[in-house]
């Protein structure tokens, strides 16, 4: 599989993975309590993901950001109005933001190639 193919199916992976994370109906309970904020990491790290490759599959930053920034004010609401079992919060929108913010910056800083290079790498 060619490095291409690989981010696009990062890509995918991210996005799915970041839909349920966001819009599993199940409860918001945090069983993991030993795990200061966890949420807000899961949350930070979703949208971080997305937005990595996201880039890395060609997506404009200004394109990505701005839909990355409206998926996370829109996915509380969501969550907030139509999940009986979830509830929205501001505070994970802001931590959706600021993952965006540095999968979009870490995607800027790494060499074009890098990726795509490892990825060829570890498939031979």
């Amino acid at each position: 599989m060619n490095g291409g193919r690989l981010a696009y199916w990062a890509f995918a992976v991210a996005v799915v993975l970041n839909l349920v994370i966001l819009f599993n109906p199940g409860s918001p309970g945090d069983p993991a309590t030993f795990i200061p904020h966890r949420d807000k990491i899961v949350h930070f790290l979703s949208f971080a993901a997305v937005a990595w490759t996201g880039r890395r599959v060609g997506i404009g930053p200004l394109v990505l950001g701005v839909g990355l920034a409206a998926h996370a004010i829109e996915s509380e609401l969501v969550q907030h109005f139509l999940l009986a079992r979830r509830s929205g919060d501001a505070w994970d929108a802001v931590a959706d933001m600021f993952g965006a913010t540095a999968g979009l910056t870490f995607a800027v800083r790494l060499p074009r190639g890098v990726a795509s290079h490892e990825a060829t790498v570890a498939g031979s």
